[in-house]
């Protein structure tokens, strides 16, 4: 995982180029089976140009994860590319067009998105299946559920409450997310 370049015309708006950096960190560190490199090894390579293999063989990786953010008033543009260093192949590409009302739902929806297609690339083998896309309100109240279904046994009825209120607001989306976090937390409780 690089760290995703600013390709906007204001230096200021660097900190959502690392803030989604940093999210896919975290978020592709849930997948036991992949070796994701420590933010201090991956950030020395921000702003340099260096060959793709030669990151790959000083990282010690098979792929690494780079990408880009751009704004255009009230617009981002967010790109994620997943590279085989042994010949520097796209192995898979996404581009995420949103409108900037409020960052860290954007960021929490991307990461989410590009973690889904890392995973099934390098894991399945398969295709990304797209999915049904909702509005950021209902996916950032689907977000809340997950936050509060991984706490104590107390916060399992918040997260209940969330999910419904997700599935209540897009029924098309509850059954990739909402009712299955649902089903989780009832489960695990």
């Amino acid at each position: 995982m690089l760290p995703f370049a600013n390709m906007s015309a204001d230096p200021e708006n660097e900190y959502f180029s690392d803030g989604i950096s940093e999210e896919l960190i975290n978020a592709l560190t849930q997948f036991p089976k992949l070796k994701v490199i420590a933010r201090t090894s991956a950030f020395s390579f921000k702003g340099k140009n260096v060959a793709i293999r030669e990151i790959g063989r000083t990282l010690g990786v098979r792929h690494v994860l780079e990408g880009s953010g751009r704004r255009s008033g009230g617009q981002l543009r967010i790109t994620a590319q997943l590279i085989d260093v042994a010949d520097g192949s796209h192995q898979w590409s996404g581009r995420y067009d949103r409108q900037l009302d409020d960052v860290f739902a954007i960021q929490d929806e991307v990461t989410a998105a590009v973690r889904e297609a890392v995973g099934a690339r390098l894991f399945s083998g398969g295709q990304v299946q797209r999915r049904h896309r909702t509005d950021s309100e209902t996916y950032a109240t689907s977000l809340r559920g997950r936050h509060y279904q991984t706490r104590e046994a107390e916060r399992a009825l918040e997260a209940l409450a969330c999910y419904e209120e997700a599935a209540a607001r897009d029924p098309a989306f509850a059954p990739e997310l909402a009712w299955a976090g649902r089903a989780h937390t009832v489960s695990s409780y």
